[in-house]
């Protein structure tokens, strides 16, 4: 799979709503592959992730308990927010917001697959039935919990249903099949984009 498997498409999002040389945060940084395509971009990138690559753009830490790393005019996070504390981190995420800044988020609703998900994999040489995707999944925050944390510490700017699938099996080139297919009630659409602002 490639580096940019789960961000692709979102790095052009960050890039076309942030001037150049905006200061950005990405929270739940992984591999760091998503801060170093912002860097090479012109963003003023920086990762945090407790498993954080060594280096000048990363912090290996969780964001709840960073100090000393100043204010970003945007903090993005890409499939993390289901695993977090999400209390802490949306306050922690809050305070990082310079005035207007914007939180990006990319993630998914697990709790959304079904039956019509799992036969489109298995169509397309994947294997997850519904009840394998609950047991891996089952521990992880749902996606109507983590939009209702997002919900209480953030107004919303836009939301919007993407394809998720087609990252699963490892061909992005079925996303405009699946996108369509979301679009025509006949596939679950339960990955999103989400952009916010911290409430007043």
């Amino acid at each position: 799979m490639t580096p940019d498997r789960w961000w692709r498409g979102f790095d052009d999002l960050l890039l076309r709503a942030l001037p150049a040389r905006s200061r950005v945060l990405d929270v739940g940084c992984g591999d760091g592959a998503l801060v170093e395509r912002l860097a090479t971009a012109g963003l003023d990138a920086i990762g945090v992730d407790p498993n954080a690559l060594a280096g000048p753009r990363f912090v290996r830490a969780q964001v709840e308990d960073v100090e000393g790393i100043g204010r970003f005019d945007a903090v993005c996070s890409v499939m993390a927010l289901h695993h977090a504390d999400l209390t802490r981190v949306t306050e922690a995420v809050a305070y990082l917001l310079r005035p207007g800044g914007r939180l990006f988020v990319s993630e998914f609703s697990w709790e959304g697959y079904d039956k019509r998900a799992a036969a489109w994999v298995v169509a397309h040489g994947g294997s997850t039935t519904v009840e394998d995707w609950q047991a891996e999944h089952h521990h992880l925050h749902t996606g109507a919990v983590v939009q209702a944390a997002l919900a209480g510490a953030f107004d919303t700017v836009n939301m919007t249903v993407r394809p998720y699938l087609a990252r699963m099996v490892g061909d992005l080139a079925l996303e405009r099949e699946e996108q369509r297919l979301i679009d025509e009630g006949a596939l679950p659409g339960f990955a999103w984009w989400y952009c916010g602002t911290p409430k007043a």
